[in-house]
């Protein structure tokens, strides 16, 4: 996972205007947020220049899948929800809402190879169930998601890997904080088979690269200190 600073995110001219009057329609003629889901989907390509076009969640490059826009907050239901109107509608037109996230982090998947599943799908599980947010008028300040949050400064810090699998694991002995690393990778499937051999292979390069360039100053320093010799 990479922090986001959702402050560098380019909206087009006027999105906010149109994104209000949608936002509008949608409460005055009581329509369903997908109804207006090119309001979003036109942001993709702009979100995707944050991260190279990566996913903000397991960082594997948009080749995994077909990288879209998801609902931090599920615009739709919540599986979590204890309310039949559970789901943020009022925040389905809010960009600060939205992540750039592949399809294996997104939606449902089974994996056959390494017998794995997830996928966030509508999933937003809370630390305390009793502080939901169910309307706009409700304080969402209250909520402490136990999904990791790539647009949370703190949270990518929380999630490593194993140096010998790829395997993601938690980088903190906090137990709330491990509870939160341990529910976000199994809904977002990061221990998914290719995403682990992908992390895997990122991280013997990086090794290879850290030993050659550790071998190169190893080099340098030496022809420094021969010419020191010679000149002495």
């Amino acid at each position: 996972m990479r922090w986001i600073d959702q402050e560098k995110i380019e909206l087009p001219e006027g999105w906010l205007d149109r994104a209000a009057d949608a936002k509008k329609k949608m409460v005055d003629e009581d329509l369903k947020p997908d109804d207006f889901s090119d309001i979003w989907r036109c942001l993709k390509d702009r979100f995707s220049i944050l991260s190279d076009k990566r996913c903000w969640i397991c960082e594997a490059p948009a080749a995994r899948s077909d990288n879209a826009i998801d609902h931090f907050r599920p615009k739709n239901r919540v599986a979590e929800g204890k309310k039949d109107n559970a789901g943020y509608k009022w925040l389905a037109l809010d960009y600060r809402n939205f992540r750039y996230i592949c399809t294996f982090c997104n939606s449902r998947r089974c994996d056959a190879n390494g017998g794995t599943a997830g996928g966030k799908a509508d999933h937003f599980p809370l630390k305390d169930e009793a502080v939901r947010a169910y309307s706009e008028d409700d304080d969402l300040d209250h909520e402490e998601p136990l999904l990791l949050d790539p647009c949370d400064d703190d949270d990518w810090k929380l999630l490593g890997c194993s140096l010998e699998s790829g395997h993601p694991v938690a980088a903190t002995e906090d137990a709330y904080q491990k509870h939160r690393v341990e529910v976000s990778i199994e809904l977002y499937h990061l221990h998914q088979d290719a995403v682990k051999k992908m992390r895997l292979t990122q991280i013997r390069d990086l090794d290879q690269k850290i030993a050659a360039a550790k071998d190169r100053y190893d080099e340098l320093a030496a022809l420094m200190h021969g010419d020191e010799v010679l000149a002495a």
